[in-house]
């Protein structure tokens, strides 16, 4: 289990920003209506929906609470939250990403949640998939209320699959599979590319690293392996679809998102978000199914859970506990798990995600859970993940041979330590 490792003068700002006074009252403290305000903050505006929809089930029940919810871009969310503790607005509950857990809650600004799972009637730590909860386990206290696992699958344009006359994927497809059908898909003449081979992680290339047997760290979290030959084999064959111009390229993509090409038709396959599902069914016109990603030498995928946190300098700590405890039970994750936006984490509550999609198949999403990898802990507040992006972009616009990258990319990770 890869945690976060490495601290960025960013997020140590962040971090030690974290102790404006939350301006947010209770009842006891002369709040005129009487009613209790919650304050929470997520980074997905397409997922804001659901939340709204568990805070409404909270606040029926708690007609004396009233719980505000406010969704940012991702790009924003860590910034954002730096510039709400200098305005004394911090939100009481805040999304966590397992990759940053670690440095909020060492840096003393996330409440320990222990306790209430041990009292709680409500929910329960067992009802939650190990994975997620280790995530949010730091020295052995937990920090966050499991919320979801997002997961990846493979997405792709029926009416591109049909013009091509090529058979749809399915659970038996192989990485050749998938090279045969970005071939035959893509056409520059009108500007079509068989699939999206964009460099990101999350989206892309971890999952291939993991299908190849590959991994980032050995097991002490810390060592990096990025120049391992199962890691190479993987960037060189992610890295092939844009040399043979069956993906747009690092060029393309700072103009278009990969899931703006997909979405305007122009990419017969993209590996795909579990998140993204509402989204792509709001695009007019879109003709969309869904596949579990192709097996290399073995089926892997990501499969990270985000969870609810509890800002430790809020001014409503048993408002906000009573909350989030509502948030692991069953009834909220049923909420969310209707809503479509998130595949809830709770146990036995997927069901109502999976069949609420009636145009595509989303199962493939949900059957990531049997083989999936958590995060490795690089995302873009960590040095790791800087060295990454000093590389990575050279490696996938060809100006850079794969494995020099990758030897790089260790050396310079290794140096951290």
């Amino acid at each position: 289990m890869h945690k976060r490792i490495f601290a960025s003068l960013v997020s140590l700002i962040i971090i030690f920003g974290l102790v404006g006074c939350n301006t947010t009252k209770n009842a006891s403290e002369g709040s005129d209506d009487g009613v209790t305000n919650l304050k929470m903050l997520f980074w997905d505006t397409n997922q804001e929906v659901g939340l709204k929809a568990m805070a409404d089930g909270f606040m029926k029940e708690n007609p004396d609470y009233k719980v505000t919810v406010e969704t940012i871009p991702w790009d924003q969310y860590w910034t954002k939250l730096q510039a709400a503790t200098q305005g004394g607005d911090v939100p009481d509950i805040i999304v966590m990403h397992p990759d940053e857990v670690e440095n909020y809650a060492e840096g003393g600004k996330l409440m320990d949640l222990t306790t209430m799972f041990s009292n709680s009637t409500l929910t329960s730590l067992d009802k939650f998939p190990d994975y997620v909860v280790e995530d949010f386990t730091v020295e052995d206290k937990i920090y966050g209320v499991p919320k979801d696992i997002g997961t990846m699958a493979l997405v792709y344009n029926k009416k591109l699959f049909d013009e091509a006359g090529v058979d749809y994927p399915n659970d038996s497809w192989t990485w050749e599979d998938m090279m045969d059908a970005a071939a035959k898909i893509s056409d520059k003449s009108k500007d079509i590319y068989g699939i999206a081979a964009p460099n990101n992680g999350q989206n892309f290339y971890w999952n291939l690293i993991w299908q190849n047997g590959g991994d980032f760290f050995e097991d002490d979290g810390v060592t990096s392996t990025f120049d391992q030959l199962e890691n190479i084999e993987a960037i060189e064959y992610a890295t092939s679809f844009v040399e043979k111009g069956f993906s747009p390229t690092v060029k393309d993509f700072a103009s278009l998102s990969a899931d703006e090409y997909f979405q305007a038709g122009k990419i017969g396959m993209i590996f795909a978000g579990s998140w993204m599902l509402t989204q792509y069914l709001d695009t007019e016109g879109l003709e969309f199914d869904v596949a579990p990603l192709p097996k290399g030498k073995e089926r892997a995928a990501i499969c990270s859970g985000m969870a609810f946190s509890v800002s430790e300098s809020t001014k409503n700590p048993d408002a906000a506990l009573k909350f989030i405890e509502y948030l692991g039970s069953e009834e909220a994750q049923l909420i969310q798990s209707k809503s479509g936006v998130a595949i809830p984490a709770y146990e036995g509550t997927q069901t109502p995600w999976i069949e609420g999609f009636t145009s595509i198949n989303a199962a493939p999403f949900a059957g990531v859970a049997e083989y999936g990898h958590t995060s490795p802990g690089l995302t873009t507040s960590n040095e790791a993940s800087a060295i990454l992006d000093k590389y990575m972009p050279e490696i996938f616009s060809l100006n850079l041979p794969v494995a020099e990258g990758m030897k790089k990319i260790r050396e310079e990770i290794n140096a951290l330590n």
